[in-house]
């Protein structure tokens, strides 16, 4: 009995399991299966893929059939472009494009040809590239004549220049062996001898190029338009005693004797002493305090003492 049980246990197991043989069969078919599968899908994303390239391709299909025509546009514009450089190229390089003929506007204390020689521009350069650089010519001329207080530069026609100037105002001359120097409104004195000076400005005299000069410059730069304008002259008079004395002779006849250090302080009270002395003229003297003397008392002055002087002594 218990062999008979244990046989169909046995017939069991083998009839659930198989033989080898079965079970190998089994094992590949299961194989082949899995392998379809895979073949499948694979086949299915090449499938969606070459949707996505027909779809691509349709698209491109239906592009403008303009792409030539702009193809041709683009090269006719950089060709255009090319011939237009190559042209103005040629235009500068030929003597069309050099500088012809350079005018000056607006210089009326600076001599126009001397604006032009400190320009450096010349018949060799050409006018486009003058016109482009016209900071190094402004550069070139302030540098050279203090008197322009800038130069710019345009072109006119095609090749001829102009050179634009504006000029510091001129407040003042300073006499110096026989020449005259412009006292500038930025308190420079320029270099360019004139034999006669211009206009109705003060002139200068007697001062050395040096400090003084300087100091009476600074003092004269803090001074009133009116005042200015009220001055004739401004003389250098000091002594070793005294080296900062002054004498002002002023344009309505009085005589102003003022010290350097504050020669700008004190002048600034010129109308106000002027309205009391009426018609009176004669020395205004600011170095202490303020003191007038009459020119008629000191000619009465010194006609006495000439006679006194004229009578024998017994």
């Amino acid at each position: 009995m218990a062999f008979k049980k244990i046989r169909q246990k046995l017939k069991s197991k083998g009839s659930s399991e198989g033989t080898p043989w079965q079970r190998a069969t089994a094992e590949l078919e299961k194989q082949n299966k899995a392998e379809k599968k895979q073949k499948t899908s694979k086949k299915s994303g090449i499938k969606h893929l070459s949707r996505e390239k027909k779809a691509k391709l349709t698209k491109s299909k239906h592009l403008p059939e303009a792409t030539g025509t702009d193809k041709r546009q683009r090269y006719f514009g950089w060709y255009g472009i090319f011939s237009v450089g190559l042209v103005l190229s040629g235009f500068l390089i030929s003597p069309y494009g050099k500088v012809k003929d350079i005018y000056v506007e607006g210089a009326q204390a600076v001599p126009e040809q001397s604006i032009i020689d400190a320009s450096h521009i010349n018949e060799n350069l050409t006018a486009l590239g003058v016109v482009w650089n016209d900071d190094k010519v402004d550069a070139f001329i302030t540098d050279v004549l203090p008197q322009v207080k800038t130069a710019e530069v345009t072109l006119r026609g095609l090749n001829d220049i102009t050179i634009h100037v504006t000029e510091h105002e001129t407040i003042a001359y300073v006499s110096s062996d026989g020449y005259y120097y412009n006292v500038l409104d930025n308190g420079t004195v320029a270099n360019t001898e004139l034999k006669v000076p211009i206009g109705n400005n003060p002139i200068i005299t007697s001062f050395e190029m040096n400090q003084n000069l300087d100091d009476l410059l600074e003092q004269y730069m803090q001074l009133t338009d009116s005042v200015q304008n009220s001055i004739s002259e401004i003389k250098y008079t000091g002594t070793e005693e005294n080296p900062y004395t002054i004498t002002v002779y002023m344009n309505d006849g009085n005589e102003v004797k003022a010290s350097l250090p504050s020669f700008a302080e004190k002048i600034l009270y010129y109308p106000d002493i002027v309205s009391q002395l009426g018609e009176t003229k004669g020395t205004i003297d600011l170095e202490v305090g303020v003191y007038f003397t009459p020119f008629t008392q000191t000619t009465e002055e010194d006609a006495s003492a000439s006679a006194d002087s004229a009578i024998p002594s017994e």
